[in-house]
């Protein structure tokens, strides 16, 4: 199972560090369960099989496939394209899995960040502020 545990954590594109942030376990905790100096727990299993939607049987026996659903290999593409580090994968990946109400709310709660961005812009600031200046306007915000 030790195998399992790496083979995952590589297939999410995350260290050591930030696997363990996620389940709550040191990078320590996350390398000795890797090398097989610690075993797996029941309750470990299932809380890496929930936060990163892992198929039981296959963490426990290698049965199947790797995940619930399988992660769209676009986000491996954006990562790549746009240098998108650990934080915006997680972002991306956690903004996608919610219904489209809560996406509705977070979108609308930006563009309200975004014009009023626009409303104070001083555009002496240089890129920053001409940036968001320039999203507010291509989203055609209106309030």
């Amino acid at each position: 199972m030790d195998t399992r545990v790496k083979q995952l954590r590589k297939a999410l594109n995350l260290s050591q560090n930030a696997f363990g942030k996620r389940l709550g376990v040191t990078a320590a905790g996350i390398s000795k369960i890797e090398s097989g100096n610690r075993n797996l727990t029941e309750q470990m299993q299932l809380m890496i099989s929930n936060e990163f939607q892992v198929n039981e049987n296959w963490l426990r026996y290698g049965d199947g496939e790797m995940f619930k659903r399988k992660p769209p290999e676009v986000i491996g593409q954006l990562a790549q394209y746009y240098r998108l580090d650990e934080m915006d994968q997680r972002i991306i990946l956690e903004y996608a899995r919610l219904d489209e109400n809560k996406r509705s709310i977070i979108k609308e709660y930006i563009m309200r960040i975004a014009y009023e961005s626009k409303e104070s812009a001083i555009l002496k600031d240089g890129n920053s502020k001409a940036e968001v200046l320039r999203c507010a306007e291509e989203a055609d915000i209106k309030y």
